[in-house]
């Protein structure tokens, strides 16, 4: 059962709504599914995560010069040519730092493009929600993750149970899905 706890840092959170995990799970699923099966719409969010091939090739070209880079600095730390003094040593951890945070900026650059790998592969084919279920269930967190925006559970206006039924009846009515795209 999912559950909005109230929370005092939490303004929003209200303390009131709860629902069980297979009827939100079964509404995301039947949204996530159409969305996917939405070929134009689902093709245009994985545009947004690609890199394009000019600006990737950029970012291996400045990667490649910042390995030369470091190479060259290790040689002037440890191995100068003869008459040449060696670099300071908090001179050569200055730069080899700086040199390495750009590399991971160009990295996490990099990343972007990759976790969009999990898209890719759904829209490759066409799905049904038994075929969606079948999938393993970090591989659809991933692309819940890319496609889905947000995911809103609202309060339901009636307390108790519902003439003729033991409990709570479920209204599909109170989940609303916000597609990213």
């Amino acid at each position: 059962m999912y559950i909005c706890r109230r929370r005092p840092s939490q303004p929003g959170a209200c303390g009131g709504v709860s629902i069980l995990v297979s009827n939100l799970d079964s509404s995301v699923n039947e949204e996530v599914v159409a969305f996917l099966n939405d070929k134009r719409r689902a093709q245009a969010l994985l545009d947004n995560h690609r890199l394009e091939a000019p600006e990737m090739v950029a970012i291996d070209t400045r990667y490649a010069e910042l390995e030369d880079n470091k190479l060259a600095l290790e040689r002037a730390a440890f191995n100068p040519p003869r008459g040449v003094k060696r670099l300071d040593t908090e001179r050569y951890w200055e730069l080899k730092t700086e040199i390495e945070s750009e590399q991971e900026q160009l990295q996490r650059r990099r990343i972007v493009s990759r976790d969009a790998q999990p898209l890719r592969e759904a829209l490759q084919q066409r799905w049904t929600p038994q075929e969606w279920e079948r999938r393993p269930l970090e591989w659809r967190r991933a692309v819940i993750k890319l496609v889905v925006e947000r995911i809103e559970v609202m309060r339901t206006l009636r307390r108790g149970a519902t003439n003729g039924h033991l409990g709570a009846v479920h209204n599909p009515d109170r989940i609303k899905v916000k597609m990213a795209g």
